[in-house]
Order: C-alpha cells, then sequence, then structure tokens
C-alpha cells in the first residue's frame, strides 16, 4: 500500500535570510538595535579620540620644552630698548635716579633667520644686526633741582636688551663727541626695559606657557647693558647725538620699544611668513617669498610715558613696543587637534554607511566588526599625529588617509563580500578625509564650507535612504 509521505523534520526547517521577516528573528539583528548601538558606540569611541588629543597636548608641551631649550642655549625672545639716559641726584638728603628718553630715535634691524632641532623638534632663531641713532635733548629735561644736586658726572646710559646672552659683539656708543664701550650688565626696577607683558602677544603667552624656562631672564627687573658717562659739558645742550651698532641673537621674536618722542623703526628679514605684533602695527609692509619690510612710525603721544621721569614713577617701558614673529607657520599639533574634532562625523557616516550597506544587502555586520571598524577610523589619528612629527603634515595626512580607508575598505570586502559596496564606502571615506584637510587648511572660511559640506553630506545621506525600501529595514 503506498502511504501519503510524511515531510521529516529537515523539510519543515527552513534556510532563510537572516534579514527575513520571521516572527523569531532577534533584536539583535533589527534596524532599531543597529542604530541604538552604532550611537551608542559613536559616542563610546570619542573616548579614545580624547585620549589622542590627550596624547597631542602632552607632545605639543615637550616640544615646547624642546623649543626653550633650544632658546636658552641661543638667546631668548628679545625686547631692545634705548638707549635711556640715567642720571642720579639728590632730592633733600634722598638720592634718586632720573631717566631722559630720546627727542629722536632710529632703529634700523636686519634679521637673519635660521632654524635649529633638537631631536625631532625644531625652533626658530635669528641673527640680527641692528643700527640706531638719534638725539637727546638733555637740559631741558633735567630734573627740577638745584643743580649742583645734580651728578652728572656720575650719569650713565643704560641698553635694554632682556636677555644679555645674545649680544654677540662688544657695544660701542657714540653719545655726542665721546666714545664709550658699553661693558657692565645688570637690572633696573624702575623701567621694566626687559619684560613683554601685552596680553595676546606671542611671548606673552610663551611666558605664561613656560614661566619656568624664563624666569632667569624676564621679570620685573630689567636686563640693561650700560655705561658711565660724565655729562657735565652735555648738559646744557638741546641736541646731543648718539649711535651705536648690536649684533643680537634671539628666537622667536624681536621686540622695540619707541622711546623716542619720535621713533622710526625699519626692519627687514628674509623670513617669508613673519607675524607683526605689539602694540603698533607697521605704517608700512611688504612681504614676498625672499622676505619682508616693515616701517613703524611712533610719537610720545601714541604711548602711556613722558620722555622723563624719576624713580618712584616706574614706567612699563614695552607696553607701547612693536613686534617682528618669525615662529614657524605651521604648527601640526593645532590642525591634529582640528582634526580629531571631526572624528565624531567620520565615524558616524562610516557606520550609517554600512548599515545602510547591511540592509540593502541583507548581509549581517555583527557587533564586534563594527567596533573593529570604529577603532581603524580612531587609529588615523594616531598615525597621524605620530607620523606628522617626522615629516610634513600634508604628507603624515595622506598616508594615514590611505592606510585608514585601505585598512576599513578590505575589512568591509571581508564582511559584506561584495566588492562594489566596500569600494563605494572607502570612496566616500576618502572624500570625506579630503574634506576635512581642506577644512583644516582653510582659515576664514572654515565655518563657512564646514556647514555647507554637512548640509551636503545630510542631503546625500536622506536621498540615498529613500531608495532603502520598507522591507529592508524590517
Amino acid at each position: 500500500m503506498n502511504e501519503p509521505m510524511t515531510p521529516s523534520v529537515e523539510q519543515n526547517v527552513t534556510l532563510g535570510d537572516p534579514y527575513d521577516p520571521q516572527p523569531e528573528k532577534k533584536f539583535t539583528q533589527t534596524f532599531t538595535f543597529k542604530v541604538l548601538f552604532i550611537a551608542i558606540l559613536s559616542l563610546l569611541l570619542l573616548i579614545p579620540s580624547l585620549m589622542i588629543s590627550s596624547l597631542g597636548e602632552e607632545r605639543k608641551q615637550t616640544a615646547t620644552t624642546a623649543e626653550n631649550e633650544i632658546a636658552s642655549k641661543w638667546g631668548l625672545p628679545q625686547n631692545v630698548t634705548g638707549p635711556v639716559i640715567v642720571i642720579p641726584y639728590y632730592e633733600g638728603e634722598v638720592q634718586k635716579t632720573h631717566y631722559i628718553l630720546p627727542k629722536t630715535l632710529n632703529i634700523n634691524a636686519d634679521i637673519k633667520s635660521q632654524t635649529l632641532y633638537r631631536n625631532i623638534y625644531e625652533a626658530v632663531v635669528y641673527n640680527s644686526g641692528i643700527d640706531i641713532d638719534g638725539t637727546f635733548n638733555i637740559h631741558d629735561l633735567l630734573p627740577s633741582v638745584n643743580r649742583d644736586k645734580i651728578l652728572l658726572n656720575e650719569a650713565y646710559v643704560e641698553l635694554g636688551i632682556s636677555d644679555l646672552r645674545g649680544i654677540s659683539k662688544k657695544v660701542q656708543l657714540q653719545l655726542g663727541d665721546k666714545n664709550v664701550d658699553v661693558n657692565d650688565g645688570g637690572s633696573d626696577n624702575n623701567i621694566q626695559l626687559g619684560k613683554s607683558d601685552q596680553p595676546g602677544s606671542e611671548y606673552y603667552n610663551e611666558v605664561n606657557m613656560v614661566e619656568s624656562a624664563r624666569a632667569t631672564h624676564v621679570g620685573k627687573d630689567a636686563c640693561v647693558a650700560m655705561t658711565k658717562v660724565d655729562l657735565s659739558e652735555m648738559a646744557q645742550s638741546t641736541s646731543v647725538s648718539f649711535k651705536l651698532h648690536i649684533d643680537l641673537k634671539g628666537s622667536e621674536t624681536l621686540n622695540f620699544a619707541p622711546v623716542g618722542e619720535v621713533t622710526k623703526i625699519h626692519v627687514k628679514g628674509d623670513c617669508s611668513t613673519p607675524s607683526f605684533n605689539g602694540n603698533f602695527l607697521p605704517t608700512e609692509r611688504n612681504v614676498t617669498d625672499d622676505g619682508f619690510e616693515a616701517t613703524w612710525e611712533v610719537i610720545s603721544i601714541n604711548r602711556p610715558y613722558p620722555q622723563a621721569f624719576s624713580d618712584g614713577q616706574a614706567k612699563e617701558i614695552t607696553a607701547s613696543q612693536v613686534q617682528v614673529g618669525l615662529r614657524i607657520p605651521v604648527n601640526r599639533f593645532q590642525k591634529t587637534e582640528r582634526a580629531i574634532k571631526y572624528a565624531l562625523l567620520v565615524i558616524v557616516l562610516t557606520f550609517i554607511a554600512a548599515l545602510f550597506s547591511e540592509f540593502k544587502l541583507r548581509r549581517h555586520i555583527n557587533v564586534f566588526q563594527y567596533l573593529l571598524i570604529g577603532l581603524a577610523l580612531v587609529l588615523f589619528y594616531s598615525l597621524l599625529l605620530s607620523m606628522s612629527e617626522h615629516m610634513a603634515f600634508a604628507l603624515a595626512y595622506l598616508i594615514a588617509t590611505l592606510m585608514t580607508v585601505g585598512l576599513v575598505t578590505t575589512y568591509l570586502f571581508g564582511v559584506l563580500k561584495v566588492k562594489k559596496q566596500a569600494f563605494i564606502i572607502g570612496a566616500m571615506l576618502l572624500l570625506m578625509y579630503g574634506y576635512i584637510f581642506v577644512l583644516l587648511s582653510l582659515e576664514s572660511y572654515a565655518l563657512l564650507a564646514g556647514s555647507i559640506g554637512l548640509f551636503i553630506i545630510l542631503a546625500v545621506i536622506m536621498h540615498y535612504s529613500l531608495k532603502i525600501r520598507t522591507e529592508d529595514l524590517q
């Protein structure tokens, strides 16, 4: 007898797609779970991103320390002030000091910069030749006491140099018909000639960052070069000429205080990327690939101190300084830090692309595989930080991008088993890194370009999401 065949157990088992709508489907395979998981994982991956950012700050501090070690042996940022005539006198039984600033002051400086290295770190230093000339009106600016109380034969001339070790040759001062050598070094707490404390200036920021490294040469007492000169014969003159030349070494910045009643400062150098800071900007400037020239003209009414004063009326001379900066314009640590701020954007967009591919192609990407992809994206910033210390930032960025995109693309091909989709995600990631590099290169228009770029990215995601059918997400 022929009996009807009973279906076997094997025939009742359906080996269907895990994304087919089945009542027994796991929650971990649903679109809702994947979206929640991606959101949480993206936020968790910010933790290693912040750790890399912290590592970047440590490397930046190490670089700053190396720069200051180089500067401490070559010459610190220099402030040049003066010359200033200093005359002791008696007021009653008390001896005081009177300061006379120049009537006219002309400064011409020629700066030759060079880069010194300590291990993998570098610092910009310079040699400068500075010619200073002008006139003093001694007669009209003497202290208002009896002439016999003024010790003209004990007067001296001070030249403010913030780091006296930077003077590479003997300085000779021609004052009137006298030629004297400027030999003695000391300090003066009545005129703070050697301190640059303008908030916002590069030197100010450096002092506050590594104060201990510069405490010896930057403080309330000025570092001055001085020489004694008898002014008994010159005291009757309203115009005493002076002239001197200084060969001065320093690093990062060169500052001048316009202490003349009329001051003209002309600076030229071979640096193609100078910065002009301080309290006055140049009245004329010309910057080319071969170097720069800049000119300042400052009169006494522009600054907050008179042409003559006595101690007890201490003046912050450098409150009116001009500054030429010679620092390296591109800071790899700042660019890396800015790049890390886009980490969440790159991670989320890559995860969204992988998620769309997963449901569109009905290929399962498990939780661990998403984690590995995210870690590869975070590792990009560690690669960028480490390689940028040994090569140009653009080259380091290119190599880190190719390594990361290659790794993620290859891995997605192994997971999805579809070469075309893996290469599409890789191309998207490559475009994303290229877009971020453009943003890092922009200054004034970075926010505008970033906002427009985000709008376009969102529009593309919205458009692509329309191609995914509802049944694909179930």
